[in-house]
């Protein structure tokens, strides 16, 4: 693993889940490897919106280094509402 990686903590179905990513990576890429870790696969990723702390929905399509996190972070997964109609 790359020494500039960092730890996202998503919260997953009120379950922490702990992920290392490189911060080049999309944030949708993080949100992947929490739900694969977190074993929630029913539902496509896409359908998981990713908040941060204040509530505030993030792009997953931004790389990660954008949001200029630091070292760790806590994120929220939560399923949009309307998701598969």
């Amino acid at each position: 693993m790359s020494n500039n990686e960092i730890t996202i903590v998503f919260v997953v179905n009120g379950e922490d889940v702990t992920v290392s990513v490189n911060p080049h990576e999309p944030l949708g890429a993080a949100r992947n490897k929490a739900l694969a870790v977190s074993k929630n696969t029913g539902r496509p990723p896409e359908e998981w919106e990713i908040r941060n702390d204040s509530g505030t929905p993030l792009d997953p399509g931004q790389k990660i280094h954008s949001f200029a996190f630091g070292s760790r972070v806590r994120l929220f997964l939560t399923l949009k509402v309307g998701a598969g109609g």
